[in-house]
């Protein structure tokens, strides 16, 4: 028994050095890995945080639209919004509180002409948001994109002024999208380009305006822009069953300040 107790002594007094080698590495490797993955988060961080620095240290207003169908708006007197709208209004406000920021929430057709003339982060697309259709208006000769109508599908194409493209959604047999094009537009508020901002996420469908609001959290999309201050952009994605996918950049364009 002495021996076989000396020997299991002799056996760890051996592999000592080798177990406390294997124990340093693997706290060396588990720090890396936190370094790593924190380094990694804060450079989002900073991404996200220089996108909205200046709206969000002067507290934007989130402008949400309401759907307003006429006479059908007796069950609804206060305006429908669509669940992607919605989304899009979650995911905005968490990213501002994320970076220490804080914004105020607003139904489109309630702005005061002071309000309107302030930071502004607008939800949905013309048809849906009334002061998206005024400032699309005004930075009509600005902005390169436009939503034109679709009576077809009673939506919205974008359609590049440029070059006369027009980027319509896909749709099934059933006339349900199975596809959606949206803009992401950052400019000076043309009510008051001195002073304030407007960040426009607005998609043909809803889908599209939820998949813009998610994009301004992607770092590599963060990172892709970080060199324009004023921009559009051009976003398509997949729908499947009422949610979106694999949103991709179509294009990006700065927006000049001339």
């Amino acid at each position: 028994m002495g021996l076989a107790v000396g020997g299991v002594g002799g056996w760890l007094v051996q592999a000592l050095p080798d177990i406390s080698s294997n124990l340093i590495a693997a706290a060396i490797g588990g720090v890396l890995v936190w370094v790593v993955t924190n380094v990694r988060r804060r450079l989002r961080l900073i991404r996200a945080r220089r996108f909205w620095r200046a709206l969000g240290g002067r507290h934007p207003l989130i402008v949400l639209g309401a759907h307003d169908f006429g006479e059908r708006r007796r069950w609804a007197r206060a305006g429908v919004v669509g669940m992607g709208d919605i989304g899009a209004l979650v995911e905005i406000e968490a990213q501002l509180r994320r970076l220490g920021f804080a914004g105020r929430i607003a139904e489109s057709k309630q702005l005061s002409p002071r309000e309107l003339s302030s930071d502004l982060v607008l939800i949905g697309g013309p048809e849906a948001n009334a002061v998206t259709r005024t400032m699309l208006a005004k930075l009509s000769g600005v902005i390169s994109y436009a939503f034109v109508e679709d009576p077809e599908h009673v939506a919205a194409e974008v359609h590049d002024v440029s070059t006369g493209r027009v980027s319509a959604p896909r749709y099934d047999e059933s006339g349900f999208p199975v596809s959606d094009y949206a803009l992401i537009i950052r400019t000076p508020n043309p009510l008051a380009p001195d002073t304030s901002e407007i960040v426009i996420v607005a998609g043909c469908w809803e889908h599209g305006t939820a998949a813009a609001a998610e994009k301004l959290g992607d770092r590599k999309f963060l990172r892709r822009m970080k060199k324009m201050e004023h921009f559009e952009v051009l976003l398509e994605t997949t729908v499947v069953n009422g949610a979106h996918y694999n949103v991709k950049v179509a294009e990006t364009r700065r927006i000049s300040a001339d």
